[in-house]
């Protein structure tokens, strides 16, 4: 084999790093000072020690800058090409995406709980986003039935290094079509500001028609809710409120600075306003304690259908109690509910009334010697001292007063 290709190999060995410099020149030495190799040097030149010298010290520079050469334009072009999409590439794959998780368990909603939750900030479910990058980062959570209507979106800013539980609750408005329960999808999806995805889930969800009230969820007690059904600007409601000043002939007002007399005939004439609608009283019983849940009529159905149970006919007198300022409370009893009401201002000075009495005949008033809004407060009150001592002395039995006002102020707003 000649000089050249002796000298190309070393050369190649060199730049694939299997040779350091120095054996380098070593071998090339050696491979120059053998003689007889055609197509490279004569003869004269070999028997010439100047100028074999010569002819060895300047191949040793060109090799030297050659080699050095090589190197700095292979660099540049691995940098400028496939080395740069490389670098490019794995800058991408160190880029840290936020992960989520999502606490929910249920397996059914009922659309008053819902609103509460909506309207307290509780949550009906927990996402928990972590951001473990070094950059803040913004998302996207997209929630809600879409069997139902349009989805809610929220955006979330997250810190670098950050943890951030987010507490949502699924709620539509077209909940109010929602007649009989229906099978339905609840979904979830974070995105980031890249529309990359970070989470997506849904779940199969019953709802439950939109009048029915959840005594308990999860063993926890949700009786406040009943003043949900308070509703005191209904239309019809406010129709009650005009007949009744048109009977008493004066506008009703002030009932803060009311006395004992002026506020026991304020109740007494919004009691016979609504007996004058003759409601018939109908045996549905309050399944408090035995079921989780009960449909309940809203007030403005009651007074077009014309029949109340008594928990129908006790928030029907609330929402009337509510409407011209006074303080009205639900007494949940055993299979029973009587209302209450007192003045803003003296929570004490209550009247309880005994709803079932609203069908009471004038016959039966005539006959008793008593008026049926006497007969009323008096049955209310018996009711309601019964179930007190029977609470009281810790006895089997449902006793729980719902005060709307302070339902109100815990967020517990009207459904309807």
């Amino acid at each position: 084999m000649d000089k050249t290709e002796l000298l190309k190999r070393l050369n190649k060995s060199f730049d694939e790093g299997k040779i350091t410099h120095d054996e380098l020149i070593n071998e090339q030495q050696k491979i120059l000072n053998e003689t007889g190799a055609s197509g490279f040097g004569n003869q004269e030149s070999v028997n010439n020690p100047v100028e074999t010298n010569k002819y060895k010290l300047g191949t040793r520079k060109d090799i030297w800058y050659a080699s050095i050469l090589a190197v700095v334009l292979l660099s540049l072009v691995y940098l400028f090409t496939d080395g740069f999409k490389t670098l490019k590439t794995e800058s991408i794959a160190k880029r840290t995406l936020p992960f989520v998780n999502v606490y929910f368990e249920d397996d059914e909603v009922y659309p008053v709980y819902l609103k509460y939750l909506k309207t307290t900030g509780q949550g009906l479910m927990d996402v928990t986003i972590t951001n473990p990058d070094n950059k803040g980062k913004t998302v996207r959570i997209t929630f809600g039935f879409p069997k139902i209507g349009e989805l809610e979106t929220q955006i979330v800013h997250l810190k670098s290094g950050s943890v951030q539980k987010i507490s949502i609750t699924p709620y539509s408005t077209n909940f109010k079509e929602v007649s009989s329960p229906v099978n339905s999808t609840l979904i979830v999806k974070v995105i980031d500001e890249q529309n990359t995805q970070l989470y997506s889930e849904q779940w199969n969800i019953k709802i439950n028609p939109y009048d029915e009230m959840p005594w308990k969820i999860k063993n926890s007690d949700c009786t406040h809710l009943i003043a949900s059904w308070v509703t005191p600007k209904g239309r019809l409601v406010n129709k009650l409120i005009r007949k009744t000043e048109e009977k008493t002939g004066e506008k009703i007002r002030y009932v803060r600075n009311m006395n004992d007399e002026d506020f026991s005939n304020l109740v007494k004439a919004l009691f016979n306003t609504v007996k004058d609608e003759k409601i018939t009283y109908n045996t549905n019983v309050i399944t408090f304690g035995q079921e989780s849940a009960q449909r309940i009529r809203e007030p403005e159905l009651t007074l077009r259908s014309k029949s109340a149970s008594s928990i129908d006919a006790s928030v029907l007198l609330a929402s009337l109690f509510e409407n011209v300022g006074l303080r009205p409370y639900i007494v949940i009893l055993s299979e029973h509910a009587i209302v209450g009401v007192s003045r803003p201002d003296q929570v004490n000075d209550r009247i309880y009334i005994e709803t079932t009495t609203l069908g009471r005949s004038t016959i039966e008033s005539i006959l008793s010697f008593e008026s049926t809004f006497t007969a009323a407060t008096k049955a209310g009150k018996e009711a309601y001292n019964k179930g007190y001592s029977r609470s009281v002395n810790q006895k089997s039995g449902i006793f729980t007063v719902v005060d709307v006002i302070k339902a109100r102020r815990e967020g517990v707003l009207p459904i309807y």
